[in-house]
Formats: structure tokens, C-alpha cells, sequence
């Protein structure tokens, strides 16, 4: 019976280290950086058309410049420094109210960006009275075209 009772005993300790391993949280493990192919130009960098640009900056900042064009017109202009948050790019700026600022996030999918002007908070200060910010969505520029 000694030998089965020390036997239960390894295998109890073990079981508990093996445990106390998978508990460690989440957040001890490096967090991961944003993926190399969000950087770039979407849709067309020339005078009268819609671009957002993403560019790897330093100390883990990450450039977004956009300059959208609408009708009679009026433009969205935003050129500020964001960073990687799970899956999106999240920048904050200056909103009309100091309390509460503009937040706007790049989501990237399928060679594609997608703007979120989350409460809406971004388009007043940085668009023209026709312009918006929310579910803009363009297409990574492909240098391979003809």
C-alpha cells in the first residue's frame, strides 16, 4: 500500500505542475505585432482620388495617412500615429469635445482596409460637412498592375 500511496502522491504533484503551467494568463506571453502585409498604399495615391497609406514607425507606432475626396468638394485629411490592438490599427486624435476623442480603427482583411469613426467622433473634425470616416472601406494598390 506505501508504494501505491507514493505513487498517487508523484502523479498528484505532477498533475499539479502540469496545471499551474496552463494557468499561466495570457498575458505573460509577448504580444503579437501587427502581420507585415497591412502596410502599404489603399486605393490610389494621386490628387482627386481616395488613399490611406500605413507605414511602420518606430518605438511600435504605426502611420496612417488618409485623404478622402467627396462631392462638391469637400475631403476627410487625417495624418496621425496609431497602434496594433489584437487585430486593428487604433488611432486617437483630438475629437470636438476634449473628453471625448476621436477614436478610428483600420481593420484589414483580404487586401483591404476598413475605417470604424467609432461613435462618430472623428469625421466632424477631420472631414468636410459631406465627408465621413465610418465603413470606408479600399483596396490595397497592387504594384503589379499594367
Amino acid at each position: 500500500m506505501r508504494t501505491y500511496a507514493r505513487a498517487a502522491r508523484r502523479v498528484g504533484i505532477l498533475c499539479s505542475v502540469f496545471g499551474a503551467v496552463s494557468l499561466r494568463p495570457a498575458g505573460s506571453q509577448a504580444p503579437s505585432g501587427p502581420p507585415k502585409s497591412i502596410y502599404g498604399i489603399y486605393g490610389q495615391p494621386k490628387v482627386g482620388h481616395d488613399s490611406i497609406q500605413v507605414t511602420e514607425k518606430a518605438n511600435a507606432k504605426i502611420g496612417v495617412a488618409l485623404k478622402l475626396y467627396y462631392s462638391n468638394g469637400h475631403t476627410c485629411q487625417l495624418n496621425r500615429d496609431g497602434e496594433w490592438r489584437e487585430d486593428h490599427v487604433a488611432v486617437v486624435a483630438d475629437g470636438l469635445d476634449t473628453s471625448q476623442p476621436c477614436r478610428l480603427s483600420a481593420f484589414f482583411d483580404k487586401g483591404r482596409v476598413l475605417l470604424k469613426d467609432e461613435g462618430l467622433r472623428c469625421a466632424p473634425v477631420y472631414c468636410g460637412t459631406r465627408g465621413k470616416l465610418d465603413n470606408v472601406s479600399l483596396p490595397k494598390l497592387s504594384l503589379n498592375r499594367k
